[in-house]
């Protein structure tokens, strides 16, 4: 958190150019994990399926790290329904949901959809009242409602008819991310090492998926290695990655600095999609995405002030 004798990024150029860097590489990153997870699910890869290996090599990785820093895993109470909250709420509902929506819709319009999390966190937060609303707050929510409707309304938003009811797909995605968040602010263990959490969270999601993959018949072998399972593969190095990184920018720009790669991941995974798969987007859907922006600048966290 920025604090009174921290560097401001704008007023220390060489530090500045080194937090824009990282921001705009976690960003990119962040943003290419949509088109690599619609290659993943290409071949009929079920989606609880693809989040179930991304679970087990994310909690792997985290579990290396973990020991090869010294660091321990708490097990008490509260540390246990704090990992399976999240884990759930976190990666176990959005993953899979993220992943059928990217089967069904372009990569494109599932990316502006999901930088809802924002707006929807303060949805979520208000009537908990574990944020305060300002009349510029409230604008940003409903510009973040319009940018849903600008694509699922219009006909010719999208490219094929029946696709608008899809839209629901990233829509509950962000939603369970916002109830993570809410859930993390209320039911965090205070002092919690952000990478002994991740690790946490990862492993009780793990359980929630373990026996939802073997009752539903969404096993999927990873042996052929072929591009979905690359994919597979490359997701889940690159989110673990990813958050590392956010975390640390975190702790040297602020959260304020750091709420900005939204923007990038969003803006990057649009670009991927059209590069990749060729996605070529209406007027409506791009006119959403500007809207979108416009209310994720009036929610984003306020800068604390100075001590």
């Amino acid at each position: 958190m920025t604090t009174a004798t921290s560097p401001d990024p704008a007023a220390a150029p060489p530090r500045a150019a080194i937090l824009w860097l990282v921001l705009l590489v976690i960003g990119i990153g962040w943003g290419g994990t949509g088109p690599l997870g619609k290659i993943a699910v290409s071949t009929g890869h079920h989606p609880i399926g693809v989040t179930f290996w991304n679970t087990v090599i994310g909690a792997s990785l985290l579990t290396v790290a973990l020991l090869a820093t010294g660091r321990r895993l708490p097990l008490t109470r509260r540390h246990l329904f704090f990992y399976l909250g999240c884990g759930l709420l976190g990666v176990a509902l959005p993953g899979s949901f993220s992943y059928a929506a990217y089967r069904l819709l372009p990569v494109g319009v599932v990316m502006i959809v999901l930088s809802l999390v924002p707006i929807a966190t303060l949805i979520v937060a208000l009537p908990l009242r574990i944020d305060r609303a300002s009349p510029t707050r409230l604008l940003g929510i409903g510009l973040g409602v319009l940018a849903v409707l600008l694509i699922a309304l219009p006909k010719a938003s999208l490219p094929g008819a029946g696709h608008a009811a899809w839209i629901l797909l990233p829509v509950v995605t962000a939603l369970s991310y916002a109830g993570e968040n809410v859930f993390i602010a209320v039911a965090r263990p205070k002092g919690a090492d952000p990478l002994v959490l991740m690790c946490g969270l990862m492993w009780g999601a793990l359980l929630l998926l373990t026996p939802v993959v073997f009752l539903s018949g969404a096993w999927l072998d990873l042996t052929s290695f072929g591009p979905p399972e690359r994919a597979i593969l490359g997701i889940s190095i690159m989110n673990v990655t990813a958050y590392l990184g956010f975390i640390w920018l975190i702790g040297h720009a602020g959260p304020v600095f750091a709420s900005q790669i939204g923007f990038v991941v969003t803006g990057s995974g649009v670009v991927f999609g059209m590069v990749v798969f060729g996605e070529r987007h209406s007027a409506w859907v791009w006119a959403a995405l500007v809207v979108m922006f416009a209310g994720l600048t009036l929610v984003r966290p306020r800068r604390p002030e100075a001590n």
